[in-house]
């Protein structure tokens, strides 16, 4: 059986996940964090969400809660498991457990057209763009960022 045909679950990580955080990182984003980089997050308060299916990481939310506002700083999802919901599963349930919360913002590549249409369907709204945010690609291009941010409507976080 192929991995991610099975149900998924998700649980808050720990320093004991971050070997599979960092390899699933190293695998999804040219500007990976590095293993230290994760271990110092945690140390400092940032908040780890994993999905799993059969005991191997799907994906995760790596975000960091300051105040009332969330934001999120990677969502990564196993190319094995692709446009199967995981990453919608964890947006989910990261704004339907963030009880006080007023905002959860993050940004994405501009070119990132499915992570745009997942957002915009969990109800955030583009608010910006960073020009030449992220680091030059294998062609040289620095690309956009588009600043993404939604309000949980009253009762929905919590």
């Amino acid at each position: 059986m192929p991995f991610c045909s099975q149900s998924f679950s998700l649980r808050a990580g720990t320093q004991e996940d971050l070997h599979a955080v960092c390899l699933l990182n190293r695998l999804c984003f040219e500007e990976c964090w590095s293993l230290q980089s994760l271990y110092s997050a945690l140390e400092s308060g940032y908040d780890l969400l994993l999905c799993e299916q059969a005991g191997r990481l799907a994906g995760f939310i790596l975000s960091l809660t300051v105040l009332d506002e969330i934001q999120i700083m990677q969502v990564a999802v196993s190319p094995d498991c692709r446009r199967m919901g995981v990453a919608r599963r964890m947006s989910r349930y990261l704004i339907d457990h963030a009880a006080g919360i007023q905002a959860v913002s993050l940004e994405v590549r501009l070119s990132n057209a499915p992570a745009r249409a997942l957002y915009a369907s969990l109800g955030f709204s583009e608010t910006g763009y960073r020009k030449q945010y992220y680091a030059p690609n294998a062609a040289g291009i620095c690309e956009d960022a588009v600043l993404l941010m939604m309000q949980p409507a009253a009762g929905e976080a919590g």
